[in-house]
């Protein structure tokens, strides 16, 4: 496990144990938040690629707590595959993720980012585009929905067998100020109108 850089962007390189279901193409991940296959450095393996951009993307658009979560949905989702883009309107699995977000931002409410609130539509954006990629509810929501239903909600996202979280945790701390950037130019991105001018 290492941090390199691919193509100019600083990248996670995770080495892990292949699967059966590893026979299988790997499954396309929209918007460039995709992880790269490639050729396994040893027999056995499975080298994924992830570009510290696409953790901080992830983390924004999820409202995920912390970078290690954020692999480890990037992982499950590059494993299972998103539904298909709605043919009616056009709208895929990130839709309500970006829509709740880009309305946070131009009601000045960037601080509010970090608010997991049940009821608040920035949660219910994110909770309906993590329910079409397979991921739990954010913890918040899935404490209510527990207690009301009496079951036990997962609320967090598990990495893979072979990736160890601890490892991953400090790799990803060493590169925290990179991936704060990253958060940063990722947010500035989506306070730009189509002509190119920032939000007021």
């Amino acid at each position: 496990m290492q941090i390199t850089t691919i193509n100019g962007q600083p990248t996670l390189l995770i080495d892990r144990p292949l699967t059966t279901a590893d026979t299988i193409p790997p499954a396309a991940v929209t918007d460039g938040m995709t992880t790269i296959t490639t050729t396994p450095p040893t027999p056995g393996m499975r080298h994924d690629a992830i570009p510290l951009a696409a953790i901080a993307s992830w983390r924004t658009l999820l409202g995920i707590e912390n970078d290690t979560e954020a692999v480890a949905a990037i992982l499950h989702v590059r494993s299972n595959g998103e539904p298909d883009t709605d043919p009616d309107t056009g709208e895929n699995a990130w839709t309500s993720a970006y829509n709740a977000i880009e309305t946070a931002i131009n009601a000045h409410t960037t601080t509010a980012l970090a608010d997991n609130t049940p009821d608040d539509q920035l949660t219910a954006g994110r909770n309906k585009t993590r329910g079409l990629l397979g991921l739990p509810p954010l913890p918040s929501a899935a404490t209510t929905i527990a207690s009301a239903d009496e079951t036990d909600t997962p609320t967090t996202i598990a990495l893979p067998d072979g990736v160890e979280s601890t490892e991953l945790g400090n790799l990803l701390a060493d590169h925290a100020d990179d991936i704060a950037t990253a958060t940063d130019r990722f947010i500035e991105s989506l306070t730009r109108t189509d002509n190119g001018k920032d939000h007021d």
